[in-house]
């Protein structure tokens, strides 16, 4: 029998915590301040914030995902805190971000570009890793044949 449990270690869950609640807020209602410049026909932005947030959220999980797997991996461990580094910086961004938009709703209006282009930096950044990698080690293997 194949056993399909997982078990989330405290990092883990506290990442999954760090997400929900940068997720709710960045996504509270009062953050979206083209939603107070609507006209009273228009159509409320609230669904179409919910989609592209929703798109931001996924390619920005997808694009940490990698850097996670990178980390647990690679044996050596310059390689995974290389991996691992983007992951602060994104850390850091979500942070500076919340901070910015509780305090002014005017602030950081475009936030799904900025964690977005972090998203795609990511994995420019994260296939560079990876290639340098693979040229490093078949220079490795290269030189210990005899």
């Amino acid at each position: 029998m194949i056993n399909t449990t997982f078990h989330k270690t405290p990092a883990q869950s506290s990442v999954c915590s760090l997400l929900a609640f940068c997720t709710l807020a960045l996504l509270s209602s009062s953050s979206f301040a083209a939603e107070n410049n609507l006209a009273d026909g228009a159509v409320n932005p609230w669904f179409w914030n919910l989609v592209i947030a929703s798109i931001v959220i996924s390619a920005t999980l997808a694009s940490a995902a990698l850097c996670v797997a990178a980390f647990r991996n690679w044996p050596q461990k310059g390689w995974r805190w290389g991996a691992l580094a983007p992951i602060g910086i994104l850390a850091l961004m979500v942070v500076i971000i919340a901070l910015a938009r509780s305090s002014d709703n005017n602030t950081h209006e475009l936030w799904p570009l900025e964690i977005f282009a972090w998203a795609m930096l990511n994995m420019i950044y994260m296939v560079g890793l990876m290639t340098t990698k693979r040229i490093f080690e078949k220079a490795d293997a290269q030189g210990a044949a005899p």
